[in-house]
């Protein structure tokens, strides 16, 4: 089960100690500490007296990433939690220049819309000597959704997991929900479960299917509130600020029937068993257009053999999963089936031995033994679409499209197991783009788009050269005759000014770039870039979901070309009027 953000953080609050001023660091950390941070939390308009906020110092690149980049924190860098006083305001002091997020560590409540819209943070820049003040948090009572989950006879079922996805006025999914502890998601001994603390809106929840995290042996189809095992078919649920939304239950096992599919998966040339393969089943959108049916997953025995559980009536479409394949010399073309009112069995996947690339990454213009020995800890992954030839509904759409393998110490690889199609390259493997490519040879000519993989074919002879990816740019934004809105965000991104090296169909290989967004006061920098020209592309956004960015009403692109230089740093400015249309 993924980690997720507020649970760390909750978790951190319980461990760190309750600090009035000072932020508590190692000593190791000499940074002047003369900045400060102040505000007021309220809830509903009034002062939240004795309220816990978390001051959390961040790094300025990640700030703003969600959610990954808030495991990333270093432990010199601070966390300070305090307590408001009778009027709901905080004062944070002894701080050191830098990002930093604020929160009012709440379960019950969440931020006023009208503050900022969805944001669960408030995100401050601070100078060395700085003193932030009126960095405040509205805070409203969250909504509640409470029920019971239970079996085709009524029997309460304990330590179900629920899964709650908020929708938009027409009823489509939006981003998936981060709550602050994941333990509200599952039943109790009563089969009951509360989740709280939810913002105003519309959701729909469901229990049961590959979300179904218990105790309960058993496997139930994922079922909707009330009993839709198809998605839109769901009732949507109605959460008002404060309100409780009650008798919101689940009875699973009710309803359509679920079936096995079993068969085995067999060598397309040998007809030998293929053993240790990981296969999906997904379902294909019925007649009336309701969605794809849930699956499953399975993995073949000593003889190949397989079954998929749980699933309803309808066409599904079966073939092996390259990501998860433990063999990996292997892809598969789609055996679909249909499921009636009994089990199938019989079923045969065909396991296609796939092709095989194999050749040598250099690095281009670098002596340094470290450089090199972080290049050898990347991988080289190939991309594969469009075949030439076969139409792309025979491949199962999680066919072998991706095939990675390390690096080895003098340069060499060898990828297994791809498809034909368009094969293009990629460099992958750590957080920091470090490497790009420049160039792809093969058998000595230098190849300006993927080229084609033919079934069973063995190539060799690839060349890859990649250049160490070590220019910045450190960019400040202005604002023409005002400030910047409230609520908006400056994203910059940089991409590579291309020539020869791509087709805008079937590149040969991803070319290098970098993105960034601007602190508050408008500083920006990418870092990982190759020697070139590049163009910078700035847009003011605003935060329409938890998870979601759209174009700020009125505003345009501003596009500038920069050239960046190996191992330096390059200054950049860009101007937003926000008042031009």
């Amino acid at each position: 089960m993924k980690l997720r953000l507020l649970s760390l953080i909750s978790a951190l609050s319980i461990l760190l100690p309750i600090a009035q001023s000072n932020a508590q660091t190692p000593q190791r950390d000499n940074r002047p500490r003369t900045a400060s941070i102040s505000g007021r939390v309220t809830v509903g308009g009034a002062p939240a007296a004795n309220a816990s906020v978390m001051v959390m110092e961040v790094d300025p690149q990640s700030r703003n990433e969600w959610p990954s980049a808030y495991h990333r924190e270093s432990q010199q860098r601070a966390f300070v939690k305090v307590r408001t006083d009778g009027d709901g305001r905080y004062h944070v002091m002894g701080l050191a220049e830098g990002a930093y997020l604020i929160r009012a560590l709440s379960k019950a409540y969440v931020r006023s819309k009208s503050s900022s819209d969805f944001e669960l943070f408030r995100s401050v820049m601070l100078d060395e000597g700085e003193s932030r003040d009126n960095v405040d948090i509205a805070l409203v009572r969250g909504g509640v959704i409470t029920g019971r989950v239970t079996d085709a006879d009524g029997k309460p079922l304990i330590g179900s997991y629920l899964r709650l996805l908020p929708v938009d006025e027409n009823g489509k999914p939006k981003e998936e929900l981060d709550l602050e502890n994941d333990w509200m998601m599952r039943t109790d001994d009563r089969g009951v479960y509360r989740i709280y603390g939810l913002p105003a809106g519309r959701y729909i929840i469901s229990a049961g299917g590959s979300w179904f995290y218990s105790h309960v042996k058993r496997k139930y189809l994922k079922t909707f509130y009330p009993d839709a095992t198809v998605q839109n078919e769901a009732k949507i649920i109605e959460v008002k600020e404060g309100a409780e939304v009650a008798n919101i239950d689940i009875r699973l096992g009710v309803g359509k029937g679920a079936y096995e599919a079993a068969g085995r998966v067999l060598d397309a040339e040998t007809g030998q068993p293929v053993p240790q393969a990981l296969l999906m089943c997904l379902g294909a959108p019925d007649k009336e257009n309701r969605g794809a049916r849930s699956g499953g997953q399975a993995i073949t025995d000593d003889e190949g053999r397989f079954r998929v559980n749980g699933l309803l009536a309808g066409q599904y479409d079966l073939g092996l999963w390259g990501r998860g394949l433990a063999n990996v010399e292997y892809y598969s073309e789609t055996t679909r089936f249909e499921v009636n009112d009994s089990d199938v069995s019989g079923l045969e996947v065909k396991a296609i031995r796939g092709s095989t690339i194999s050749g040598v990454v250099v690095l281009e213009g670098v002596n340094d033994p470290t450089v090199k020995t972080k290049l050898q800890q990347m991988s080289v992954s190939i991309h594969v679409t469009g075949r030439s030839g076969l139409d792309r509904d025979d491949m199962i759409h999680w066919d072998r499209s991706n095939v990675v393998t390390k690096i080895a110490g003098d340069g060499g690889f060898r990828l297994t197991g791809a498809a034909p199609g368009m094969a293009s390259f990629h460099i992958e493997g750590a957080r920091e783009s470090i490497f790009s490519i420049e160039r792809i040879e093969r058998d000595g000519a230098q190849i300006s788009r993927a080229f084609e993989i033919r079934r069973g074919e063995q190539i060799t002879g690839v060349r890859i050269v990649v250049a160490h990816a070590n220019g910045t740019i450190r960019g400040q934004v202005e604002i023409a005759g005002s400030k910047l809105p409230e609520g908006w965000q400056l994203h910059i991104q940089a991409a590579p000014i291309r020539t020869t090296t791509v087709d805008e169909r079937y590149p040969a290989f991803r070319s290098g770039g970098g993105s960034a967004m601007a602190d508050g006061k408008g500083r920006f920098v990418i870092e990982g870039l190759v020697a070139g020209e590049y163009e910078l592309t700035l847009n003011a956004m605003v935060r329409v979901g938890q998870n979601d960015w759209s174009s700020a009403p009125g505003t345009s692109e501003v596009k500038q070309r920069v050239t960046v230089s190996s191992g330096a740093e390059t200054a950049v400015k860009l101007t937003l009027d926000p008042a031009r249309r």
